[in-house]
């Protein structure tokens, strides 16, 4: 699965189209099954009272990499009319950001089986992402883990 794919290539395109995105100036880098990388290339329109990056301007590349690790895994979900909206989102911060940061996500293959259970007893299927947000330098400076719930455009029960 590449960019070549149709597929990740529409995944990629809607996340570097969304106004927010583009806003802030967050970016699709890779993406892969069940995997994604995304960038933040942070000015002094994001910073915060101590110049860094501002916590919650942090988080728009940790959803848009969560959203994209968790399309990939769950495509067939996304084939069948499904899309991905945050649920949860709990963030812990490491050190202060500056300047370039990445966002990296996964999730986990176990997350196919448990979407088609969910469907199975009739609840919204979910699936959760691990972000890490490094700087240029390599430090983690923060971590987060992001719950999907994937909701039908069609109608789909309650959970």
């Amino acid at each position: 699965m590449t960019a070549d794919d149709p597929v990740v290539a529409g995944l990629i395109e809607l996340g570097d189209a969304l106004p927010f995105n583009q806003h802030l100036g967050a970016e699709v880098v890779t993406v892969a099954p069940g995997r994604c990388r995304t960038r933040l290339r942070a000015d002094e329109r994001l910073a915060n009272h101590l110049g860094g990056v501002h916590a919650i301007a942090e988080l728009a590349p940790v959803e848009l990499a969560g959203a994209l690790a968790a399309s990939t895994r769950l495509r067939a979900l996304l084939q069948r009319g499904f899309v991905p909206v945050v649920r949860d989102l709990a963030a812990s911060y490491h050190a202060p950001a500056e300047g370039e940061l990445t966002a990296t996500a996964t999730v986990g293959e176990d997350a196919v089986a448990a979407a088609d259970a969910a469907l199975e007893a009739g609840l919204r299927p979910r699936a959760v992402a691990q972000v890490e947000v490094t700087d240029a330098a390599g430090t983690v400076v923060a971590t987060a883990q992001v719950t999907f719930t994937f909701l039908d455009m069609g109608g789909s029960s309650d959970d």
